[in-house]
């Protein structure tokens, strides 16, 4: 029985979300989710309560496997920072890609005007992962590995470009030729844009750059 109540909550939380991202969160009513999903409207109040819930549940559910991975990254102890952000950075590209309606859906939340107490949980949510990336930065300055950077200015500019890179935005699409490139290409990219950023020295970057291909590493 509780079997089959988690099969049921699992597809109408994976139905959803990928009827948000089409149609948006006003767009998208109980009726055309049980309906997409195959099932009696009721069921969704019975799980979720109401729609709103239902869409919460969404965001707890992504943002908690997301902080799940990334603590569960094994990190050697041997690993200097930039290994160990890369790796890190692999993980997180991995969630953009294999959670991509839900990625949308967390875009365009966030720069909505739409419920200001839904948007403050969102963020508190995903400031545990934020701080993960915020604590091997902070370290790798303190060891004199990467430049006495503003931490928070770069962990802005480095979600935003994985989400318009990953997430392949039209703006990225069209300035990176994303659909000409290999995916080698890209995280070879996005790896040799941090490191300069980032290391205080070419041999760093030399010594320390790493693949960073989601399907060898992650897949």
């Amino acid at each position: 029985m509780k079997e089959q109540k988690n099969r049921i909550k699992d597809l109408l939380v994976l139905t959803a979300e990928v009827m948000f991202a089409e149609n948006g969160y006003e767009g998208t009513t109980v009726r055309d989710i049980a309906a997409k999903a195959g099932i009696n409207p009721a069921l969704i109040y019975y799980h979720f309560e109401s729609k709103e819930h239902l869409y919460k549940s969404i965001f707890e559910l992504r943002l908690r496997l997301l902080t799940d991975a990334l603590k569960a990254l094994p990190v050697s102890t041997t690993a200097t920072s930039f290994e160990k952000l890369i790796g890190y950075i692999a993980v997180y590209m991995a969630g953009i890609r294999d959670n991509f309606y839900f990625y949308r859906i967390l875009n365009c939340e966030l720069f909505s005007f739409r419920n200001n107490s839904f948007k403050t949980t969102i963020l508190e949510n995903a400031k545990t992962s934020a701080n993960i990336f915020r604590e091997v930065v902070r370290a790798g300055v303190a060891a004199k590995e990467f430049r006495n950077i503003d931490t928070d200015l770069f962990l802005i500019t480095l979600f935003h470009l994985l989400h318009q890179i990953i997430g392949r935005s039209p703006l990225a699409s069209e300035l990176l030729n994303l659909e000409e490139i290999t995916e080698e290409q890209i995280t070879s990219r996005i790896t040799n844009f941090i490191c300069h950023h980032l290391c205080l020295s070419a041999h760093l970057c030399n010594s320390h750059k790493k693949s960073i291909n989601y399907h060898e590493k992650y897949n």
